[in-house]
């Protein structure tokens, strides 16, 4: 019989990959969601997977 990871052990694997893919970026779960923070930049999502396409277009953006 297989069994599933807990949720605890998911988010931690999917802060763990935030973390290596947006290396310098402070991660946080708050009440209003996940926060990013980069210096003065600060960005708000609901989950960690929408806070991570969010980063994704940011940095694509400024790469120009």
């Amino acid at each position: 019989m297989t069994t599933a990871p807990s949720a605890d052990l998911v988010m931690e694997r999917l802060l763990q990959e935030a973390t290596r893919e947006f290396p310098g970026w402070d991660f946080d779960r708050g009440p209003s969601g996940w926060t990013a923070v980069r210096g003065e930049t600060r960005f708000t999502r609901p989950s960690l997977a929408a806070l991570r396409a969010l980063l994704r277009v940011h940095w694509v953006v400024r790469r120009g």
